[in-house]
């Protein structure tokens, strides 16, 4: 597909709006997996229209799940078939391939995962080392896809992850940890759960909580028992309606919008009641003088006249989110100091070193340590004129676009990079630039 160069235009006149984000990813991610291991007919509103959301819902339904669409719905009807031997194809999407991955420890048939070459790159080893060292047989490309697992895995009382590279690892496991415990031969009836002991620095614990409450929507539970460990209670998915609120990390980038321009936006399907750990970004910018509005299934936005200097901040709770205030930290007062950054050398690309190097291009000074990065402010008309290089990453364009909406000089390479997670990225950000 020849790419599609994007000038993105100016915020210029006062921005008073109201914003329907597209359903949380993570949220519409897990709820594929686990209603596709219940037994019967699951309904799930609000998934996003995006390729992340459509490549999941082909490998469920590859794995022999049945996928229909109704008026804005998408019925699932499980379980997928654990026997036959099947090729998935997840494009770009990290988040499903770890999904599918636990999917795949619970079969007998192998699984096959593949992917788009920026897919490739990134590591699956902590994961597929847990299936291997507990019974499947796997085969991959020096941990990464394409991957080919063939369960079922056999799990003692207590699983062992890695969680120091991403927390998806430990999601994987935690989705299918129930019927795993359920099948194993090891599992001592007179304990019905199953543990799993997180090794390392556990990044982004915030996406675990929210696989736990997932979780429960259908009746399974999962509960920390320290901060490194997690107990699983065995048993099957039940079938459920969910309804799939706004993407907190999508969020981001408003809340930026509307703190940087003195305006006023309102987002119409996120509120104080989420889980997902990204709604924090919202007290980062009341930290530099904006104000926002909570309630239970909104939030409003209304940016400050004079922004106030960003003190020290740390990202590790929020990795998706650290784009956003990266890019927004040039347009700050004293610039940003950022760190909890490590894992953000492992996206769909090196969210550090990447920006760091189109910061250059844009006129920006800044420098990076493996967890941090110090930028330098500068003023919007000293900004450089440049075509960003999103290195596939949608999160690299709509994070960028907050430099954009003050110069009207930055173009990105590929308009349709957003096509990952938000689709209707550009349109909605063009109802901002309209006053």
């Amino acid at each position: 597909m020849t790419p599609a160069p994007y000038l993105i235009p100016p915020i210029v006149g006062p921005i008073d709006a109201k914003i329907t984000l597209p359903g949380s990813k993570s949220i519409a991610l897990r709820q594929l997996a686990m209603a596709a291991l219940a037994q019967g007919k699951s309904t799930i509103t609000g998934i996003p229209i995006c390729d992340d959301t459509g490549a999941m819902l082909d490998c469920i339904a590859q794995l022999g799940a049945r996928v229909q669409s109704n008026h804005g719905a998408v019925v699932i009807e499980g379980p997928i078939d654990f026997e036959t031997d099947v090729v998935l194809d997840a494009r770009m999407s990290g988040a499903s391939t770890r999904l599918l991955l636990g999917l795949a420890a619970l079969r007998s048939g192998k699984t096959t995962i593949d992917g788009h070459s920026s897919l490739r790159a990134r590591t699956n080893a902590p994961l597929l080392k847990v299936l291997a060292r507990y019974g499947c047989q796997v085969k991959s490309s020096n941990g990464c896809l394409p991957a080919t697992i063939q369960g079922p895995i056999t799990a003692p009382s207590e699983l062992h992850i890695d969680g120091s590279l991403s927390s998806q690892y430990v999601t994987a496991l935690l989705v299918s940890a129930p019927l795993m415990s359920s099948k194993s031969t090891h599992s001592d009836p007179a304990h019905p759960a199953l543990t799993i002991v997180i090794e390392g620095d556990l990044v982004s614990r915030p996406y675990i909580d929210i696989t736990i409450n997932e979780m429960a929507k259908r009746g399974v539970h999962a509960d920390w028992v320290n901060p490194q460990t997690l107990e699983v209670r065995r048993g099957g998915y039940q079938t459920n309606d969910v309804i799939v609120e706004g993407d907190a990390t999508a969020a981001t980038y408003f809340a930026a919008l509307a703190t940087l321009h003195q305006g006023n936006i309102t987002l119409t399907n996120l509120g104080a009641d989420t889980k997902q750990g990204d709604y924090g970004f919202m007290h980062i910018m009341e930290s530099i003088g904006a104000k926002v509005s909570r309630g239970s299934s909104t939030t409003h936005i209304t940016g400050p006249r004079a922004l106030l200097p960003l003190p020290p901040t740390d990202m590790t709770e929020m990795p998706d989110a650290a784009l956003t205030l990266i890019a927004m930290g040039p347009l700050l007062p004293t610039g940003a100091d950022i760190s909890g950054l490590s894992s953000l050398h492992h996206k769909e690309c090196d969210r550090l070193d990447c920006p760091a190097l189109e910061f250059q291009g844009l006129g920006i000074s800044a420098s990076t340590e493996y967890d941090s990065i110090s930028i330098e402010p500068i003023h919007a008309e000293h900004l450089r004129s440049h075509k960003l290089t999103t290195y596939h990453d949608h999160r690299m364009a709509m994070a960028f676009s907050l430099l954009g909406s003050v110069s009207g000089t930055l173009t990105v390479d590929d308009k349709t990079v957003v096509d990952k997670t938000y689709p209707e990225y550009w349109q909605d950000y063009t109802t901002l630039t309209q006053g």
